[in-house]
């Protein structure tokens, strides 16, 4: 089992930022409580520049972790239900808090960073289709769980708050 992890500061605001190649002015963003991918650039509204800005806490199951914090929602945290990623209020359950937690590995894609399930070992944040999800790769066909393109949508940076 991979067990290399990646340290970020915690308790400060961030923007996940894709690393797939020609998308790479996407960043992780939620609307409707769902997580997509979506272009902020400078010119981007205000309410989209704090959708796609979180604060890095402490993971909520295991503090050698991380969970995301909304910045514009205090208390809702990106967490998957049935794969897809979503913001939710922290309801203090047991399976809220494995849900929300992620263990930052280093990006599969070779850059940046992987954010593994801590509920679902080896499963990771990823994107398809402008949506958020986890995924392990077993998938098949053109859903977001195929592994032909696990790996490269799977890695992010941590760039600069859009939300400061």
């Amino acid at each position: 089992m991979w067990r290399s992890s990646v340290v970020l500061p915690t308790d400060r605001r961030q923007s996940l930022r894709v690393t797939t190649w020609g998308h790479t002015d996407r960043y992780l963003r939620h609307a409707d409580s769902l997580a997509y991918t979506e272009v902020v650039d400078a010119g981007s509204s205000s309410l989209l520049k704090q959708d796609a800005t979180y604060t890095v806490r402490r993971g909520l199951a295991d503090s050698s972790c991380y969970s995301f914090e909304s910045v514009n929602y205090p208390g809702q945290f990106l967490r998957h239900a049935d794969s897809r990623v979503r913001n939710s209020p922290d309801d203090g359950s047991a399976l809220f808090r494995q849900d929300a937690t992620f263990c930052a590995r280093p990006g599969l894609g070779g850059t940046g960073v992987t954010f593994e399930s801590i509920g679902f070992p080896g499963s990771y944040l990823r994107h398809h289709a402008s949506q958020v999800y986890i995924a392990s790769g077993s998938g098949g066909g053109d859903g977001h769980d195929r592994p032909q393109t696990l790996t490269a949508d799977s890695s992010w940076v941590l760039a600069e708050p859009w939300a400061p």
